[in-house]
């Protein structure tokens, strides 16, 4: 196995790491708002509980004075990829008020790679091939059977979860964008830390505008420490540092492995017992990860 085989080994590794991590606290959230926590306050504390973490990490890892030395457009690129990030994050966790953790994930992590492709397309960044077409139907195809609800009536606020559920995909799209061009020179920790100011800054403008609500219990308190210092820092961390050693389509199809995750914690912690036509889903999305994977 030679060196570039290594490499796109780990990082397909580490964007399957950031979704395991990402899918575990999707069911979190569900958590925790049903226990009256406000998506943008989670959103906030996702993004905050895990900041001083990269920052200890980038003064530990990155030369000084870097930021300075950037040009204003790559600085702005950075910081708009952070805005993104706090958006797409309270859109999903919105999404999940609404539908519970399933059908938000699955919306905004799949429909991500289609806007993704059609995005590097459009501008010219790379080909859609064939068999990276088949990969990706493959894939929708078994995610959509996985969360397939299991009874026929519409719950709920179905209109209105589904609404935040494609913002938050469209936002994640432009974050998958923004890490995938982000500038050689700039570590993966930099970029993570000065990016993930940004999006606390932004969750804390709109979670403040929209009405701060915090856990009640010491558990929930827990698993917001976990939303904030693995599901973020260490998940975003992952995803920023795989995503710059795969094209844009192949890492934002790597974290399909989320909505997997989501729906199987859903169904072992929450009793949300998986119809077969799921577990078809299930399979149907891990041949369509192997595909990807041996077709790149």
């Amino acid at each position: 196995m030679n060196k570039t085989t290594n490499s796109a080994a780990l990082a397909w590794g580490g964007v399957w790491a950031a979704g395991a991590l990402w899918g575990v606290g999707a069911w979190l959230a569900q958590w925790l708002i049903e226990g009256g926590v406000s998506p943008w306050t989670l959103a906030l504390a996702r993004f905050g509980f895990g900041l001083p973490l990269l920052w200890w990490w980038h003064w530990r890892r990155s030369p000084a004075g870097l930021w300075h030395r950037l040009p204003w457009a790559q600085r702005g690129r950075i910081l708009a990829t952070g805005a993104a990030m706090a958006l797409n994050v309270g859109c999903w966790f919105a999404g999940i008020a609404h539908l519970g953790a399933a059908v938000p994930t699955v919306v905004s992590i799949c429909c991500a790679p289609v806007l993704v492709a059609a995005m590097s397309v459009l501008r010219g960044h790379e080909r859609l091939t064939v068999a990276g077409a088949a990969g990706l139907a493959l894939a929708l195809v078994g995610v959509g059977l996985l969360v397939m609800p299991a009874q026929a009536q519409v719950p709920t606020g179905w209109a209105a979860g589904l609404a935040w559920s494609f913002a938050s995909a469209f936002l994640y799209a432009l974050v998958v964008m923004g890490n995938a061009r982000m500038p050689a020179e700039v570590p993966a920790v930099a970029a993570s830390a000065w990016s993930m100011t940004a999006a606390t800054a932004c969750a804390a403008m709109l979670a403040v505008g929209a009405g701060l609500a915090w856990p009640m219990t010491a558990g929930r308190w827990l698993g917001l420490v976990y939303t904030g210092v693995l599901a973020t820092s260490a998940g975003y961390l992952l995803f920023a540092w795989a995503a710059r050693r795969l094209a844009p389509t192949a890492a934002v199809a790597g974290t399909l492995v989320e909505p997997l995750v989501a729906a199987l914690l859903a169904a072992w912690l929450s009793g949300e017992a998986m119809a077969p036509r799921q577990w078809l889903g299930s399979a149907l999305l891990g041949l369509a990860m192997v595909w990807l994977v041996r077709r790149r």
